[in-house]
């Protein structure tokens, strides 16, 4: 493999739940602007920016702490959308085999998500991925990144690699990776599709991971 490293977004990349997000966002945008959230208003302009920075888009005249108030009521009805879901959800298929092939060839990992510590500690303990990585390396928005650059900034440091390869899905995810000049495969939705080939550095799409080690190798 030609990378030292490897990145992972989280929501919409290695797990499948931007129907629970729309849900969750759809209940704050109505009570905040009156707008509907869709998938695509998801896709192409909420998912990969911190939670206060979209809030405060909706709605400017919100103080900062008015907004994180409300960042904290979304990921709420997120929870409790997804800890409900029927049958409960799984990680995306060929994730476990993944970070299983990542770790036998000592190839460090990390996840940098714009999630929020509470969503972080909820997917850590109800995916067990304490037993992949190190709960307390994760990348995850605190309110001191205004973008995904220092984010994966910081994800690359903490594993101490320097030509990574990012797994992502938003379009402000793909677009702070090509600013640190890093290669990203993307997953694959109907309504990015052709976003992706726009991007030079998205180098492979896929529906999930079953056939991504064989693609690294």
């Amino acid at each position: 493999m030609k990378y030292d490293g490897v990145i992972f977004d989280f929501n919409g990349t290695l797990l499948f739940d931007t129907k629970y997000h729309v849900l969750a966002w759809n209940e704050i945008s109505m009570e905040l602007c009156g707008r509907q959230v869709t998938e695509e208003i998801m896709d192409k302009e909420i998912s990969g920016v911190p939670n206060v920075e979209a809030i405060l888009k909706m709605k400017p005249d919100l103080t900062r702490e008015e907004a994180e108030v409300y960042s904290k009521k979304k990921e709420e009805l997120y929870r409790d959308f997804l800890r409900n879901a029927p049958g409960g959800e799984h990680l995306v298929k060929g994730a476990p085999e993944l970070f299983d092939w990542l770790k036998e060839n000592d190839i460090p990992f990390i996840i940098a998500s714009a999630s929020i510590i509470e969503n972080i500690r909820f997917f850590v303990e109800y995916f067990h991925l304490d037993n992949w990585l190190d709960p307390d390396m994760i990348v995850y928005d605190d309110g001191s990144y205004a973008d995904k650059v220092n984010m994966f900034l910081e994800a690359k440091k903490r594993i101490g690699a320097d030509h990574v390869l990012i797994f992502e899905d938003s379009l402000s995810g793909i677009q702070c990776a090509q600013k640190i000049g890093a290669d990203v495969i993307a997953l694959e939705t109907e309504s990015m599709k052709e976003v992706y080939r726009q991007y030079p550095n998205v180098i492979h799409t896929m529906k999930d991971y079953s056939e991504v080690i064989d693609y690294l190798k």
